[in-house]
């Protein structure tokens, strides 16, 4: 099912009062759930690891129960301890059902589990360096209208520039 149409029938299912709050429930338990386990993932931690991190080892059970999406009982502290020994962000609003509709249809990788701090710093300097650099091709042409910038630099070695040109792309 196309975004559109996956938008329209949320749409047409939050006519009902108690569908909408079911809604809020299940973005919330599951997208919390689903998002801590795969930001453990990311960062390749275990539940065990992620414990010692938050600096209580004996936390490892409780890990487990709060990447279940049945889980539901996450406190404010707890969001903000895990968003600290992620290095990213933890965003609690208030916001239209609009823009929730657009969140749970636009899901991407790096929406459920978004890059640390220093991860998203590399990737800002390197399409800033990248900016500042002439594009040329193997031959020493300039193709200054090409837009690079659209291609992931997953790692440091990934890719190199070169005297201004990228390589390994």
């Amino acid at each position: 099912m196309n975004t559109t149409n996956k938008s329209k029938q949320i749409w047409k299912s939050l006519s009902d009062p108690d569908f909408r709050k079911q809604f809020i429930d299940e973005y919330i338990n599951v997208g919390i759930a689903f998002q801590i386990r795969s930001l453990r993932g990311r960062q390749n931690l275990t539940q065990t690891k992620l414990a010692e991190l938050l600096g209580d080892n004996s936390k490892q059970p409780m890990i487990s129960e709060w990447e279940n999406p049945n889980y539901g009982r996450y406190t404010l502290g707890t969001l903000k301890d895990l968003a600290k020994v992620f290095d990213v962000g933890l965003l609690v609003q208030f916001v239209p059902f609009s823009t929730l509709v657009d969140w749970t249809v636009d899901l991407t990788s790096d929406v459920i589990a978004p890059p640390s701090f220093s991860e998203e710093q590399y990737h800002v300097q390197v399409s800033n360096f990248i900016k500042n650099i002439p594009y040329m091709d193997a031959n020493n042409q300039s193709f200054p209208d090409i837009n690079i910038l659209d291609k992931k630099i997953d790692a440091p070695t990934a890719n190199t520039v070169r005297e201004g040109v990228l390589v390994n792309a």
